[in-house]
């Protein structure tokens, strides 16, 4: 009877075993964690890495200043159509809103894991007339997938730079309904270097086999814009 006991201990040990090896197999994006309060500028970059691994457009909402701008890498053809029309504030939300959640012409996303660096080094804002007490500047490796509902795969290795700002001195979109705030910082800039550096760039795989087309994070932004159609007369 003790030897028959022992047995079964051991083969449910060895199911529990091999259910444990399974579920962490199958694991393919990051643990969830906490949302980040953008309480520093480092929290400010974390809530926009937690913002699109969540899909969640309020989050992203809430970061960027009225005067965002979205600066295309150089070279980066996507770019085009907005070198006399920036992409803004405006074009950013109208872009993740058809990424994330859907509603536009191409298949929103059905899975996004975003990595940037372990560690985030926060520097001197390096823009002309930008004072480092209320202006920073963060520049991260990115690793970037995404799988859409239509199972087209994007992958995007480079850089990115960010320029953060502090709330009290922020531009403050009215629809966020809140005032200045020095414990709270906004992103104002992000510029997109996957072309930088010897040709960091994003692979575009369809679901079935066919040539790679290199691209970058900005074509991806660019595809998901649609501007608002003009109201009739």
């Amino acid at each position: 009877m003790r030897s028959a006991s022992v047995r079964a201990l051991l083969v449910a040990a060895a199911v529990l075993c091999l259910a444990g090896c399974s579920v962490t197999h199958h694991v393919t994006g990051p643990l969830p964690v906490r949302k980040p309060l953008a309480n520093s500028p480092t929290a400010a970059i974390r809530l926009f890495e937690w913002g699109w691994n969540n899909r969640d457009f309020g989050a992203c909402r809430s970061l960027l200043t009225d005067d965002f701008r979205f600066v295309f890498a150089l070279g980066d053809s996507a770019g085009n159509q907005f070198r006399n029309d920036p992409f803004g504030r405006e074009q950013m939300l109208n872009c993740l809103t058809h990424l994330f959640v859907g509603g536009g012409s191409a298949p929103p996303a059905k899975s996004i894991v975003l990595h940037l660096d372990p560690t985030l080094v926060v520097l001197p804002d390096s823009r002309d007339g930008k004072n480092a007490k209320w202006h920073k500047e963060i520049v991260t490796s990115v690793d970037l997938a995404i799988l859409t509902e239509a199972s087209t795969e994007f992958r995007v290795r480079g850089y990115a730079r960010f320029f953060v700002v502090r709330g009290d001195s922020a531009l403050i979109p009215a629809d966020l309904g809140v005032g200045p705030d020095s414990t709270r910082w906004y992103l104002q800039q992000w510029n997109d270097e996957t072309l930088a550096g010897g040709g960091a760039l994003l692979w575009a795989l369809p679901a079935r086999p066919q040539p790679a087309n290199n691209t970058t994070w900005g074509d991806i932004l660019a595809r998901y814009y649609e501007p608002p159609a003009a109201p009739r007369r």
